[in-house]
């Protein structure tokens, strides 16, 4: 896919994280970069959406413990 919402590959590059998947590490983009793919009105995206900004709070709180 080369755009997304907007969003390229240089725009998400920022947000690449590397993650291990049974001993196998994977290049993927995090859940804050996945969330930027998802501002379209498409009903889909909209439900995706507040999926991960629920995560994206759990993670911060959960960061501030």
């Amino acid at each position: 896919m080369s755009n997304a919402c907007g969003e390229t590959y240089d725009t998400l590059k920022q947000y690449a994280v590397t993650v291990d998947l049974e001993g196998i590490p994977v290049r993927t983009v995090s859940i804050e970069g996945l969330l930027r793919t998802k501002q379209a009105a498409r009903g889909k995206d909209v439900s995706d959406r507040r999926i991960l900004e629920r995560a994206v709070k759990l993670l911060k709180e959960q960061s501030r413990e």
